[in-house]
């Protein structure tokens, strides 16, 4: 019997992945194209709808009559849901084009807003906290794969950094301004229906990406 040569296919495996790790945009390159853009503000607005619902979730549903073992059973929901949605869209973005996953898991949570305006069944908030949290933690993963995929691996770690800082603001930020509009308005209401409108927006944008670039691999 022939001895198996695998050299050869470890070569090329090799070859492969170095080339990967050596191709892509420059920070600067990125920055100067529209799809940096594109998807740092798809983030901005998403992040601010995510952020300020998730810490609010359950003063808001105690606000609008919620028992609070109810309402702290559906910030449960909301917290398992970002695992489910981590794991299922992991899965999706390497079969199909991830901008339109992207905007299927923005859109989600705009039903799920719309949802938590003014009274609602518990039926109906679980619900609702289940889309928003599934899109939340489907978001991350979104992200850095866009990234990757759009602006490649050469300087990934640069540009990935100022994608996550904009994350890290909106987080930082959102949740004070949600709970602003409520000592302003005396109801969580507007706050759903900003956050709403955030993530149409950021659907909008998601889906201006375009196609896969080709000059480079893209960490794919």
């Amino acid at each position: 019997f022939k001895p198996l040569d695998t050299h050869g296919n470890v070569t090329t495996v090799e070859t492969d992945a170095s080339a990967a790790l050596e191709s892509g945009l420059t920070l600067g390159e990125a920055v100067r194209g529209y799809r940096f853009w594109i998807l740092l503000l798809s983030i901005l607005f998403a992040y601010q709808g995510f952020s300020g619902i998730g810490p609010n979730l359950l003063a808001s549903l105690t606000d609008d009559g919620f028992a609070r073992e109810h309402a702290a059973s559906v910030q449960s929901v909301f917290g398992m849901s970002i695992i489910i949605g981590r794991v299922v869209v992991g899965y999706l973005v390497d079969r199909l084009w991830a901008p339109g996953v992207a905007a299927f898991c923005l859109a989600i949570p705009a039903v799920g807003a719309a949802m938590l305006h003014g009274e609602q069944t518990f039926g109906a908030a679980a619900l609702a906290a289940f889309l928003i949290g599934f899109a939340a933690g489907a978001e991350l993963d979104l992200m850095a794969f866009l990234a990757a995929r759009y602006f490649g691996l050469a300087h990934y770690a640069k540009i990935y950094s100022i994608l996550y800082a904009t994350l890290a603001v909106c987080s930082g930020t959102a949740p004070m301004v949600f709970a602003s509009v409520y000592d302003a308005t005396g109801s969580y209401d507007l706050g759903y229906s900003v956050a709403a409108g955030l993530f149409m927006v950021s659907v909008i944008l998601i889906l201006l990406m375009g196609r896969y670039p080709t000059e480079y691999q893209g960490g794919h």
